[in-house]
């Protein structure tokens, strides 16, 4: 159990301190492209790819999830498994790539040339590998993979916006390009680091019915997250200007930093949860980091909120101030949403995905209905204001689901414990003690 327990916080560290070096890469991209782009460029970028980003999701068909569910359990031969995996991958990535094409005629036509058109097409089968992969290294528990993944993927980011957008300005097209190269940088690091599996396309019988059988509740309930965190940018985009659409994206992408922690805990706690040998272990991995997780958040979300204007002003320039109230909109719920990722990944992790389906539709509905109202009325802080009010709504009920479903209380993953403090003091003191 010791062991265990160091393995899990050497995992979460090394994450946290991985998903730092990524959210200062981000953040230099995103100050970067907004510069050189302007609100306009910028939310030409966004709009054009949010379909794409949207039926991934969905195409992903949760295979992602399936993988690693199914490797942490060993339930069929490793090497069946990624074969099933890749030739999934080729029947999705052809299926969604015509759905895409079709979807984005209809709204853009050749608003914006062909050559975004293709940039969009060629990036779907490249991102769906990526995904793909992940599951396989999250199966196997190589969060160290997982991390320099990432790693790679903001270091292709950073170097192609340099060289694209800033070297030879290639504009828009440079930006689409961008994101193009940083998924085909981020799929071949990912095919090395797998490199002792038999990676080739093969129809294993029954494996992948199972696969799709197993991930498709993932598939579904990642789809309803995502499109309630993609249907404002829909709405603006239909109803809006792309100036709206640029202002909005910044915004969002400020807001949604505080997201990065909770997400590489997430991986992690999937992974564990996975892999766990009692349901009763993973519940109470998770509330602990809940507890943990939960007073960094609310000073950091204090702390962001009186920053922000010194941020978008001297990072982003004055086109961007607008951007401030969205921020300030977005940011409370963006907080509370941080309740469905972790308590999610834990569910997930242990198969029980279809929790955040039910617990998402009722915020997704309400934020589709706001967004029709609100954006004529307020542009992007209304879309802001809408999305705010749905995560709040979403962490709320997800929590009571929960609790309920555990046999907790709320008190117990929100009130930090006097042992939770004598634990943590513990590693630290043993930390210090090796390094002295």
């Amino acid at each position: 159990m010791t062991n265990s327990k160091s393995r899990l916080a050497h995992q979460l560290w090394t994450t946290i301190a991985t998903r730092i070096l990524i959210l200062f890469g981000g953040f230099i991209v995103s100050v970067v492209m907004a510069r050189l782009l302007g609100p306009e460029g910028r939310g030409i970028v966004t709009a054009v790819f949010v379909t794409s980003t949207i039926v991934i999701t969905l195409a992903d068909l949760g295979i992602r999830q399936a993988t690693a569910y199914f490797l942490g359990k060993k339930l069929f031969p490793a090497n069946d498994i990624v074969a099933s995996v890749t030739f999934i991958w080729l029947i999705t990535s052809v299926l969604s790539t015509i759905v895409v094409g079709i979807f984005y005629y209809l709204q853009f036509g050749d608003q914006y040339g062909w050559t975004i058109f293709v940039i969009v097409l060629a990036s779907i089968p490249v991102n769906l590998a990526v995904q793909y992969f992940k599951g396989i290294m999250q199966g196997k528990e190589r969060i160290g993979n997982i991390n320099m993944s990432e790693i790679v993927r903001v270091s292709a980011n950073l170097l192609a916006v340099i060289l694209l957008v800033w070297i030879f300005d290639m504009g828009v097209i440079g930006a689409a390009l961008t994101q193009l190269f940083m998924a085909a940088f981020t799929l071949l690091y990912s095919m090395w680091s797998n490199r002792d599996f038999s990676i080739r396309i093969r129809y294993v019988p029954q494996i992948p019915m199972q696969l799709i059988k197993k991930g498709f509740s993932f598939a579904i309930a990642l789809f309803m997250l995502q499109l309630n965190y993609r249907v404002d940018v829909v709405f603006l985009s239909a109803m809006s200007t792309p100036f709206e659409v640029g202002i909005y994206s910044v915004g969002t992408n400020l807001a949604e930093l505080i997201w990065q922690l909770p997400a590489a805990i997430g991986m992690v706690i999937f992974s564990r949860s996975a892999n766990s040998k009692t349901e009763a272990e993973a519940v109470n991995r998770s509330v602990v980091l809940m507890r943990y997780l939960a007073p960094l958040l609310i000073l950091g979300g204090i702390a962001f909120w009186i920053l922000c204007p010194f941020i978008v002003n001297v990072l982003y320039g004055a086109e961007f101030t607008s951007s401030i109230s969205v921020i300030r909109y977005l940011l409370p719920g963006v907080l509370v949403m941080v309740i469905v990722k972790i308590l999610h990944a834990d569910l997930a992790g242990r198969g029980y995905p279809l929790y955040a389906l039910w617990v998402s539709i009722a915020p997704l509905f309400v934020n589709i209905g706001m967004n029709f109202f609100m954006i004529r009325l307020y542009g992007a802080e209304g879309a802001a204001i809408s999305s705010s009010i749905s995560y709040t709504l979403a962490g709320i009920l997800f929590l009571w689901v929960y609790t309920r479903k555990e046999g907790i209380t709320i008190r117990s993953i929100f009130a930090l414990k006097l042992t939770d403090v004598q634990a943590v003091l513990k590693r630290f003191k043993k930390v210090k003690s090796v390094q002295g």
